[in-house]
């Protein structure tokens, strides 16, 4: 049975050779320490304009030497960006391949950031870089943001229509696009502020319990009447965090 160890060095084995790939590093768990049963592999890879698909190609036949691909799939098919999804037939079910290539680039991470960081397997023209934490919140454009997400939560009235119409589907749906998903941005800018934009992706790692569980509790609905009722407690939650967003800002933290 392949291991995951044996995954990742085979595909190392296979790759470092050809002048055509810049570097490979893996991202998410193995790059945090964070690996469990469940966890899936998430490879990055740069190669040199025009051996995207070779480059993808090499890869699969590195994965079909340890045993049979059950599973194959093309998420994002770009001019300088292959994201590929493998699974081979003898591992856990959880253990999916996430391959990423990508054109003559790497990617950029901040120093000293506990959420993400890469684990290099190789780097032969320095493409994995790292900016400062203040280079990178000055890239993100908060201020901007933020009053987009006010502007989204200010039609709060698109959910509350279908509450009065006892529609639970759609006021399921317009809750959570109308106001807990900007809740989740808000809240993110607040306590992981290098990384807005994670919407869920384990944050039940990266908020305090407290918010954690006043989170989770707006998110459990069964009912018109009870989204009817959360949706003002989660209102109110928004202008809390956006407020405090804004002292800190004119605080200069």
């Amino acid at each position: 049975m392949s291991s995951r160890n044996s995954i990742i060095t085979t595909l190392r084995a296979h790759l470092e050779p050809d002048p055509n790939i810049l570097a490979l590093w893996l991202e998410g768990a193995d790059a945090t320490n964070a690996v469990d049963e469940y966890s899936d592999l998430d490879l990055c890879c740069s190669v040199v304009a025009g051996s995207l698909a070779e480059v993808a190609a090499q890869a699969e036949q590195a994965l079909a030497s340890l045993g049979p691909i059950d599973f194959k799939q093309k998420l994002r098919d770009e001019k300088d960006f292959l994201h590929l999804i493998f699974h081979l037939a003898d591992t856990s079910a959880y253990l999916l391949i996430d391959f990423n290539l990508l054109v003559d680039r790497g990617s950029e991470f901040v120093a000293g950031d506990g959420i993400e960081q890469p684990l290099v397997l190789f780097d032969k023209a320095n493409v994995v870089r790292y900016v400062s934490p203040q280079e990178r919140l000055a890239t993100l454009a908060r201020h901007q943001r933020l009053q987009t997400l006010k502007d989204t939560v200010a039609q709060v009235s698109r959910l509350d229509k279908y509450t009065k119409r006892d529609e639970f589907l759609e006021a399921f749906g317009y809750y959570q696009k109308w106001l807990l998903n900007p809740l989740v941005e808000v809240l993110r800018m607040q306590y992981t502020p290098l990384h807005p934009d994670y919407f869920i992706v384990h944050i039940s790692r990266h908020l305090p319990s407290h918010v954690l569980r006043r989170l989770e509790a707006l998110f459990q609905v069964n009912s018109v009447a009870e989204i009817e009722r959360k949706y003002k407690e989660a209102l109110i939650f928004f202008e809390e965090t956006v407020a405090a967003l804004t002292i800190a800002r004119e605080s200069g933290a």
